[in-house]
């Protein structure tokens, strides 16, 4: 099965990132918008899962999950991958407990590195997905409006990490809780 790990967002956070959406549509770019229901923080993608390590992927999350505090973030910025003039991911991105964040981002890595997933190549860069840029068309319209963007103020409380099953369906990925680990320190 495909699953990742990831951070559930409230529904305060979706809402404002799907009227984030709605402007930045106006541009009419050629955009494969996120349903803001599937909108989530990505820890570790790990791709196709034999149901069999499904247990010791939860065991290594609830063992990081056991050693972080619960998290306070924030909405915080709009941007897109690899850049505003060749964009083809947009994202929201977070601010607050960025680093105790990356730290357990970092953790969790490690862990499942141990139990045969390869590491990440590339630096953890804490953001929401909300569209994927298909074509060139408007991109310097939709840039404008994504750069002048203010987001009003958002908190996100974070207190544990979800074990995820991504089912892809015509209408778009559908996901499925499969563990959760709640994280143990408190601030």
């Amino acid at each position: 099965m495909r699953a990742f790990v990831a951070i559930e967002i409230s529904q305060d956070a979706k809402s404002v990132i799907a009227e984030l959406q709605n402007d930045l549509r106006s541009a009419d770019a050629d955009v494969s918008w996120t349903r803001p229901e599937n909108i989530h923080l990505t820890l570790k993608f790990l791709g196709e899962v034999s149901e069999i390590l499904i247990a010791d992927v939860a065991r290594v999350c609830a063992t990081c999950a056991a050693d972080s505090h619960s998290l306070a973030l924030t909405l915080n910025g709009v941007g897109a991958f690899p850049d505003s003039h060749q964009p083809r991911v947009l994202w929201v991105g977070l601010g607050g407990d960025v680093g105790p964040l990356v730290q357990l981002q970092k953790e969790l890595d490690e862990g499942l590195s141990r139990i045969g997933f390869e590491r990440e190549r590339k630096p953890f860069h804490a953001h929401l997905t909300m569209g994927r840029v298909k074509s060139m068309r408007n991109v310097r319209a939709l840039m404008a409006i994504a750069k002048d963007y203010q987001l009003p103020p958002t908190s996100l409380t974070v207190s544990e990490i979800v074990l995820m099953q991504s089912q892809l369906h015509r209408g778009g990925s559908r996901y499925t809780r499969l563990a959760n680990a709640a994280l143990q320190k408190s601030l």
